[in-house]
């Protein structure tokens, strides 16, 4: 079994009265970028992400990324699953290695819009189980995760929009499904992490949406 400390911390407010579609769809998206590059590339929303950031973190080595989605209701902006964030995939199959991760990542997430589709974290401590043979570990681990929320160890809470949320490497979280037609905006800077010896200030130019039922149609 291991043992997790599933929380999330506030840092402040931020893109307040940008949730206009035409503000939203208009913003540049990131991948693995420092974030000079990506304010002197961004919009209102990713200058004003950045310019609420806790004043150690706008100044610390981090990575940022950013995705713009139009979603329709039943689209996922990622793929769903309570699973933590950039656990370092050294173990020779490829998964997480939660025995000897050689880093303890950080993030601050934010929303615009993200009434539409939150993330939703699974606050509380709580015990999982490791996998056994070749089960994706957190293919396992979010039955668990949803069986502690379900018997009330962990309580289920979603993101709320403009704000800025700590959280870390032990954190459990998901995407969801939209619930309507909306733009939405998400971003996020991570530090601790590997990631921040690489950056390759990328612009994105599409991002992708996963389809719960695909041979719905339009």
């Amino acid at each position: 079994m291991k043992k997790f400390n599933s929380y999330i911390t506030t840092k402040g407010l931020f893109g307040m009265g940008m949730n206009d579609p035409s503000i939203i769809k208009n913003e540049p998206m990131f991948f693995n970028s420092d974030l000079d590059f990506a304010y002197s590339k961004g919009g209102m929303i990713t200058k004003s992400f950045i310019d609420n950031l806790p004043n150690d973190w706008r100044h610390g080595e981090v990575v940022f990324d950013s995705r713009v989605h139009m979603l329709m209701p039943g689209w996922y902006p990622c793929i769903p699953g309570y699973h933590h964030d950039d656990i370092p995939r050294s173990t020779d199959s490829g998964q997480p290695n939660y025995n000897n991760p050689e880093y303890h990542s950080e993030h601050i997430l934010g929303l615009i819009n993200g009434q539409i589709c939150p993330t939703k974290f699974a606050i509380g401590e709580c015990e999982v189980s490791f996998p056994v043979n070749d089960d994706v570990i957190y293919k396992v681990w979010h039955d668990e995760i949803k069986d502690h929320i379900k018997n009330g160890k962990l309580t289920e809470i979603d993101a709320p929009s403009n704000l800025l949320i700590y959280f870390d490497c032990d954190t459990f979280h998901s995407g969801d499904k939209a619930v309507g037609n909306e733009w939405r905006w998400f971003g996020r800077v991570s530090r601790n992490t590997d990631r921040v010896k690489s950056i390759t200030n990328e612009i994105r130019n599409q991002v992708q949406v996963y389809l719960e039922f695909p041979t719905q149609g339009w």
